[in-house]
């Protein structure tokens, strides 16, 4: 049975220090899957990058050179139903703020800020590393810090999914048992599984819109993989504050969107067994 001590059900502005130590707590025991698929993903872009042939990585990414590897594992980190499906791997929480805007906002928060936790300074130190070692310092750290605070904005949207169409985590073996519902049971989850796999990057390109616009600007006139240094900067303080602004703002969002889905909502969240 699953403890709901954990975390507490109630989450107040005074509170969130306590709130992101529990949500700490949750995540390293009765949300390990999402670390768990955090490292897989991360592990598997790493195998993909350097141990395929070219041929098949240049097919597989659209991005190349060596900084492009840590922007490219972040989103992979953040592309899985972690980022998406918040209230429904959270479901009797999740419920427990359908009610009170405030304390849902900041239980969102607080969320995104732990999962961003352990992607964000993973990316970053990838880059600083791969700039120490290929003489790129400087853009390294843009980069860094890009990727620092990049996936606070991009899991704040990327929960908006989670809240038009949360499911259930449930066992193979229990949606095999459920099969004659496909709808239900097969349909909606096999299309909630691999859609952040299409959304996350989409936020993310969407979020770093002006920065990148900053950064072309800046290299008109310079040789390949060189820019202006003040443009770099300014590119990259737009991005963290784009990201920021993003996850100041988004759980607003996401707030009246519950408000407009409550009773789907918490009549879909109160029963596990519609998957």
């Amino acid at each position: 049975m699953q403890d709901n001590r954990a975390v507490p059900t109630k989450l107040r502005a005074s509170d969130v220090l306590a709130a992101i130590k529990a949500e700490y707590r949750r995540i390293f025991t009765e949300r390990r899957d999402d670390l768990i698929a955090v490292g897989f993903n991360a592990a598997l872009v790493a195998i993909c990058w350097y141990l395929l042939p070219d041929k098949i990585t240049n097919w597989l990414f659209t991005l190349h050179g060596a900084l492009a590897f840590p922007l490219i594992m972040e989103m992979w980190m953040l592309g899985d139903t972690p980022a998406t499906n918040v209230a429904g791997r959270d479901a009797v929480r999740a419920v427990a703020q359908l009610h009170d805007p405030a304390a849902m906002r900041l239980w969102l928060r607080v969320k995104h800020l732990v999962l961003a936790s352990f992607v964000g300074p993973t990316a970053a130190l990838i880059a600083l590393v791969i700039g120490a070692v290929k003489h790129q310092s400087s853009d390294a750290a843009a980069v860094a810090i890009v990727l620092l605070f990049l996936p606070l904005g991009v899991l704040s949207v990327a929960a908006w999914v989670g809240l038009w169409l949360p499911y259930h985590p449930q066992k193979l073996i229990w949606r095999w048992r459920h099969r004659t519902d496909w709808r239900a049971a097969l349909l909606r989850w096999g299309l909630l599984v691999f859609l952040p796999f299409m959304v996350v990057p989409v936020i993310a390109i969407l979020l770093l819109t002006p920065s990148l616009i900053i950064w072309i600007i800046a290299h008109q006139g310079y040789p390949p993989q060189q820019l202006n240094t003040a443009g770099l900067w300014i590119g990259t303080a737009v991005s963290v504050a784009v990201s920021l602004i993003t996850f100041a703002l988004a759980p607003v969002v996401a707030t009246k969107i519950a408000r407009r889905r409550y009773d789907r909502l918490h009549g879909y969240l109160s029963n596990p067994e519609h998957g």
